[in-house]
């Protein structure tokens, strides 16, 4: 989905110039004052190799996180978060500046307190219906029609606030509904509009990356929560903090090349996990996704594609439940104390063959090593399975039983554990 966008000019100072740049949307032009012009051509695109000679450098790369411009036209705030470390290409003294996202401001750039994502899939997550209720006398609406909807007032519809830490500092995040009344009514538009939002909430900040640096938290949230990649969140809301302590409305964060898919169909049949169902975990998903402790990578890129196992998922999901198993294990599969005595023993005698090898030997001895103590993904199956029995076996048990089987977390250890070393190792038979 392309966004419609007038081209605008202004000027933006990037290492002391003053440039005058050009932006349409997605890319963005930095052309230097003329008197500049030597500067940027001897001591940034060119290095100089002997008095007077000189050779082009082989790349030259954003160092900053993020530039400020005016617009010309509308004397509107640009914020351009850059690409840091991103090739800057160039033609004729002009800068090409990679980008991720731009900021637009109402005004002159100020401090940023709150973001406010809004989407279909939120709608969901949290769901509208919540923000209005319906009376009416039976009596009324048989005969005449009638009947009275009513919006719930904002606390009734605002969830509790959780806390979260990304990057060490401090976030709060709530769900809420806002409501919109149309008072000049047109055809193609309902009369009561309500929206959710998923809110962030933080100490005023002017470090615009690590705004960015939310979003793909909050991305990522969404994507756990419905299970698929393919969220689109191009805009985001942004609010600076008032003197009577509230929120005002000043910028709007526009991410570039989001591409993503709502898939209304996938919504409609209910395929996410709502914000109810998870009351007071919201936080510490959010940290775990921030510090990169919870698991992503095996998540489907679409609904549909979720739907079909094959080698690569296969493992990928293998992988995510033993990170997780990890996470909530650190100490691995509880052993007997013949076995610790058995794996010491062991242990032992790699490290003197260790001591007493080099060479290859030593590298095959040291290999072995690491797997004496190592635990087998059959038996974190086996284990995890008996620890959580009273939720999986529920499920479980009847599954299998319409299947004339019986659960057994045993074999489903060995079956995939197996099944997941043929993939690893190519045997694709």
């Amino acid at each position: 989905m392309t966004r419609e966008f007038n081209m605008c000019s202004g000027t933006c100072k990037y290492k002391d110039i003053n440039f005058t740049f050009i932006f349409n949307g997605e890319e963005l032009q930095l052309v230097p004052p003329p008197d500049k012009r030597e500067t940027i051509l001897t001591e940034w695109l060119l290095t100089a190799i002997a008095p007077g000679a000189y050779t082009v450098r082989t790349s030259l790369t954003m160092d900053e996180p993020y530039l400020i411009g005016t617009c010309n036209e509308t004397d509107s705030t640009f914020i351009f978060i850059t690409r840091q470390g991103g090739h800057i290409g160039s033609q004729n003294f002009v800068l090409f500046v990679p980008l991720i996202a731009y900021i637009e401001c109402r005004y002159n750039s100020v401090s940023i307190a709150r973001m406010s994502f809004t989407s279909p899939v939120i709608n969901c997550i949290h769901p509208v219906t919540k923000g209005f209720g319906c009376t009416l006398d039976r009596k009324d609406f048989t005969e005449r029609g009638i009947f009275t909807v009513t919006t719930q007032s904002f606390n009734e519809t605002t969830t509790v606030p959780q806390s979260f830490m990304v990057d060490d500092r401090p976030v709060s995040v709530n769900f809420s509904i806002s409501s919109r009344l149309n008072i000049k009514i047109k055809l193609d538009e309902p009369p009561l509009i309500l929206e959710s939002a998923m809110n962030f909430e933080f100490d005023s900040t002017t470090d615009y990356h690590f705004i960015f640096r939310l979003w793909s938290v909050a991305k990522q949230f969404l994507q756990y929560l419905c299970y698929r990649k393919n969220i689109y969140l191009p805009e985001v809301t942004l609010y600076t903090s008032t003197d009577k302590g509230g929120y005002e409305k000043f910028a709007t964060m526009h991410v570039l090349n989001e591409d993503g898919d709502d898939e209304p169909t996938t919504l409609k049949s209910g395929r996410y996990i709502k914000q109810m169902l998870l009351v007071g975990a919201e936080g510490k998903i959010l940290s775990d996704i921030a510090s990169g402790s919870l698991y992503l990578r095996h998540l489907p890129q679409t609904y549909r594609s979720g739907r079909t196992i094959d080698a690569a998922r296969f493992i990928m999901i293998t992988a995510a439940f033993e990170w997780e198993y990890r996470r909530n294990f650190p100490d691995g599969v509880p052993k007997t104390e013949s076995q610790l005595k058995a794996e010491t023993a062991v242990a032992h005698e790699i490290a003197e063959s260790i001591n007493n090898s080099k060479g290859k030997k030593r590298k095959i001895y040291k290999f072995l090593s690491r797997l004496v103590k190592s635990n087998s993904l059959e038996s974190e199956i086996v284990h995890i399975g008996k620890v959580i029995d009273d939720i999986i076996g529920v499920f479980g048990k009847n599954l299998y039983r319409l299947n004339g089987e019986e659960l057994s977390y045993s074999e489903m250890g060995k079956r995939l554990s197996s099944q997941r070393n043929h993939y690893a190792h190519g045997d694709l038979d």
